[in-house]
C-alpha cells in the first residue's frame, strides 16, 4: 500500500505545520488544566487532528495492489434433444457436485443454449457446433479445465463439430444413447422444390435407408388430402441399402401444399417414427414473364439472366429485337439490352403499363424517348467509375454481403457527359470518382402514371459477378441486386389503406409473427387506431390478439401454436377495413431421422480436444480424471487500486474519534 499525491511534498509539511500551529495557539495559555500529560495529549491530539482534516485538502490517494484467485471453471452440458431417451438429470447434478474445487456452471442445449439441468428431453434440433462456440465466446480466456457433454452424438443443424477450434480445452463428452444397428427403415430426406406452379408437376426426392432387412420388403407411398398420389414396392437387397427415389407430382391446388410420404413398416422395426416425413410446398397460380429484348449481344445480359432465372417465381423469354413478334402485354416485365430506337417499339412501349428496365450499354438516346424522367448529353467517351449505394434510397434492402461486393467489386464502364433529372428520377447506386460521389446514376428509378421503370447507365456488371465467386465462392451477393430490383418492379403496388405482411408457413419451434399497415385517406401511415385479430385452427378453436403498436406500424406476436393449418381475420376497430389469411405451422422431424447414437464422432472430438470419453456407469473416473489434470492450476489476477484516502470510511471515523476525546476531555475540564 502507497500513499500519493500529485501536489509536492511542500503542501504536506504545511499541513504539519498548521496543526501545530493550530494545536499551539489552542493550549499555550491553558490554565485550567493542572495535570501537564493531559494537556500534552490534548494537545498531541488536536495537532494530529487539524494536520490530517488539511491533509484530506490535498486530495491524497492510496494505492494499493489486489489479488484476486480464479478458480479453474468446469462446464457441463446436458443434451436435451428428443432423441435422447437416457434421463440424466440427476446425474449429472451429482457430478456437479463433486467438483468442489472448481467454479462449476452448467447448461442444457439442444438447438440454442440455456442456464442449468433439464429433467424433459423436448429439443427439436441439435446444434452441437453452436454449444462449443457459445461456450468459446462466453468463456473466452478464461481458466477452463474441463468442458464435460452429455451427447449421443447426433446432430442435425449447424456445422461438424471438429470444425470448431478444439485445442482451447479438454471436451470430456458423456457418451449416450444406443449404437446398436436395429432393423430398419427410414426416410432420411426429401428434397424437393419450395414452390410449384399450379398444373405443372414437381420433383419429390426421397432418400431411403433400409438396415438389418435383406431380403424384405417396403411400400413407399405419397399422400395428398387422404388421396394416394404414388405407391412403389422396394425390395430390399443387403442390410445397408440405401436408395433415392425420384417422384413427379402434380400441383393441383393453390396454397401451401402438405404431402405425407410414408415407408411401411416391417417385421421386428422399433423406431417407426422416422417412416413418415410431411413435405411443404407451396403452390402459386402463375410465375412472372419477363421479356429481355436485345440489339446486340453482350456479356451482361447473360449475368442478369442467370440472376432472375434462379428465382422459380420467373420465366424469361429472350429475342433480338428483330425476331421479336409477339405482345408486349403478355409480359410483367420488359428488358431493353441497347436496343435501337424502333419507332413501333417504342409507340408500343410508352402506350403500355408494362414496367421497363433499360440496358442502353454505353449507347444514349433510348430512355428519352420513353421518358421524361432522365435526360443525358454526351460529352464524349467512356469513363470507368466505381459505385456507391444512394443511403436515402429504401424501396428494398441490400445485405451486408450486397453491401460489401458494390464497396469491392471492379470498376464498371460508362459514357461522359451530364444528366438532366427530374424529381420523379431516385437513385439506387450512383458514381463515385475518387472521393467524390457525383451525382450522376448507375442504376435509377422513375414512376410516371403508375408505370415502374429502371435504367442501368453502365455496363462491366458480368465482371461483378465473376468477382462475387472468386472471392464468395457465390453469386449471392450479385444474384440479389438484379433480383430485388426485378421484384420491385414486377410487384403490383397494393393501393388498400390496410395490409398485413405475413409467411406462409412456420416451423413448430417458431413464433407466428405478423407485420401490419394502417393508411389514411391521404395514404399517410397512422397508428390511431386498435388491430384485432381472431386465429382459428382445423378443430375450430379461436385464438383472439390485439397488434402492438411500433412506430409507424403495427406487430403481433401470437407466440407458438401447435401443428396444422390456421386461417385468420383481422380487422380495424371503428372501421370497416378488414384481412384475411391463413398459414400452416409444421413438424419439425430432425430429431425421429437417426435413432442410431454417434460415438465415433464424440471419440474424434474428445481426441481433437485432448479429452476422453466416458459414460454414465464410470463418471468417477471422469472426476479423477479432471481433477488430475496437469493443467489444472488456479490463476491469480494482480490489479492496481487508487483510492482517495477522503473516501475511506475508517479514516473519517477515526478523525472523529479523535475529536471526541479531545471534547469530552475539555469538557470534562470544564474549557466547554
Amino acid at each position: 500500500m502507497d500513499i500519493s499525491t500529485d501536489l509536492p511534498i511542500m503542501y504536506s509539511i504545511a499541513c504539519l505545520l498548521l496543526g501545530l500551529g493550530y494545536a499551539f495557539f489552542l493550549y499555550r495559555k491553558e490554565r485550567l488544566i493542572t495535570n501537564s500529560l493531559l494537556l500534552r495529549s490534548l494537545f498531541v491530539l488536536r495537532f494530529i487532528f487539524v494536520s490530517i482534516l488539511a491533509g484530506l485538502l490535498l486530495n491524497p490517494v492510496v494505492k494499493s495492489i489486489q489479488k484476486e484467485i480464479e478458480q479453474p471453471i468446469v462446464i457441463i452440458a446436458q443434451d436435451i434433444s428428443s432423441s435422447i431417451k437416457d434421463s440424466v438429470f440427476y446425474d449429472l447434478n451429482t457430478l456437479s457436485e463433486q467438483f468442489t474445487d472448481f467454479n462449476v456452471y452448467t447448461y442444457s442445449f439442444a438447438a440454442t443454449m440455456s442456464s442449468g439441468f433439464s429433467k424433459v428431453n423436448s429439443g427439436l434440433k441439435t446444434n452441437l457446433s453452436k454449444l462449443i462456440n457459445e461456450v468459446e465466446n462466453r468463456f473466452s480466456n478464461r481458466n477452463i479445465a474441463a468442458l464435460i457433454i452429455a451427447t449421443d452424438g447426433l446432430y442435425n443443424e449447424g456445422s461438424n463439430p471438429l470444425y470448431s477450434q478444439l485445442n482451447n480445452y479438454p471436451i470430456y463428452p458423456i457418451a449416450l444413447g444406443d449404437t446398436t444397428i436395429k432393423t430398419e427403415v427410414k426416410i432420411v430426406k426429401v428434397k424437393q422444390n419450395e414452390i410449384a406452379f399450379l398444373g405443372n408437376t414437381f420433383p419429390l426426392e426421397v432418400s431411403l435407408a433400409m438396415q438389418k432387412a435383406k431380403g424384405e420388403y417396403t411400400k413407399l407411398s405419397v399422400w395428398h388430402n387422404g388421396n394416394k398420389l404414388y405407391s412403389e414396392v422396394i425390395n430390399i437387397k443387403s442390410n445397408d441399402d440405401y436408395r433415392k427415389v425420384k417422384i413427379l407430382v402434380e400441383a393441383s391446388d393453390i396454397g401451401l401444399q402438405k404431402y405425407q410420404i410414408i415407408a411401411s413398416i416391417i417385421d421386428s422395426e422399433d423406431n417407426v417414427k422416422n417412416n413418415t416425413y410431411t413435405s411443404y410446398v407451396e403452390v402459386i397460380d402463375s410465375r412472372y414473364k419477363i421479356l429481355i429484348l436485345n440489339g446486340v449481344s453482350h456479356p451482361d445480359i447473360s449475368a442478369y439472366r442467370s440472376a432472375i432465372e434462379k428465382n422459380n417465381n420467373y420465366t424469361t423469354h429472350l429475342f433480338h429485337i428483330d425476331d421479336f413478334n409477339g405482345t408486349i402485354e403478355a409480359y410483367q416485365l420488359v428488358v431493353l439490352f441497347a436496343v435501337k430506337e424502333d419507332v413501333n417499339l417504342i409507340k408500343e412501349l410508352k402506350s403500355s403499363q408494362v414496367p421497363l428496365l433499360i440496358f442502353e450499354l454505353n449507347k444514349a438516346g433510348l430512355k428519352e424517348k420513353l421518358s421524361t424522367a432522365i435526360r443525358f448529353t454526351s460529352k464524349g467517351g467512356l469513363e470507368d467509375v466505381s459505385v456507391i449505394k444512394n443511403k436515402q434510397f429504401s424501396k428494398f434492402t441490400f445485405s451486408n454481403k450486397l453491401l460489401n461486393l458494390i464497396n469491392e467489386a471492379p470498376p464498371l464502364s460508362t459514357p461522359f457527359g451530364r444528366y438532366d433529372l427530374s424529381n420523379a428520377t431516385e437513385f439506387i447506386l450512383q458514381q463515385k470518382i475518387g472521393m467524390e460521389i457525383t451525382n450522376k446514376p448507375i442504376i435509377a428509378l422513375s414512376q410516371q402514371e403508375g408505370k415502374k421503370m429502371a435504367y442501368v447507365t453502365a455496363e462491366g456488371f458480368w465482371k461483378w459477378k465473376l468477382y462475387d465467386y472468386s472471392h464468395n465462392n457465390s453469386n449471392e451477393a450479385f444474384d440479389e441486386l438484379f433480383e430485388k430490383l426485378t421484384q420491385y418492379l414486377v410487384l403490383q403496388e397494393d393501393k388498400s389503406r390496410f395490409r398485413i405482411d405475413y409467411r406462409k408457413q412456420f416451423t413448430e419451434d417458431e413464433n407466428i409473427y405478423l407485420d401490419a399497415l394502417l393508411f389514411n385517406e391521404s395514404f399517410e401511415m397512422v397508428t390511431d387506431k386498435d388491430i384485432e385479430i381472431s386465429i382459428s385452427n382445423e378443430k375450430g378453436s379461436k385464438y383472439n390478439f390485439e397488434f402492438s403498436k411500433h412506430n409507424n406500424s403495427y406487430l403481433l406476436d401470437a407466440g407458438k401454436l401447435e401443428i396444422g393449418k390456421y386461417s385468420f381475420i383481422a380487422k380495424v376497430k371503428g372501421t370497416s377495413l378488414n384481412k384475411t389469411g391463413g398459414f400452416e405451422v409444421k413438424v419439425i422431424q430432425l430429431e425421429q431421422l437417426n435413432a442410431i447414437a454417434d460415438h465415433k464422432l464424440l471419440l474424434a472430438l474428445a481426441k481433437a480436444s485432448g479429452g476422453a470419453v466416458f459414460n454414465k456407469d464410470n463418471v468417477n473416473e471422469l472426476i479423477t480424471k479432471v481433477k488430475n489434470n496437469k493443467d489444472n492450476y488456479k490463476i491469480i489476477h494482480t490489479k492496481e487500486k487508487l483510492e482517495g484516502i477522503i473516501n475511506i470510511p475508517w479514516i473519517l471515523l477515526s478523525l472523529l474519534f479523535l475529536i471526541s476525546i479531545e471534547w469530552f476531555a475539555r469538557k470534562y475540564n470544564g474549557l466547554l
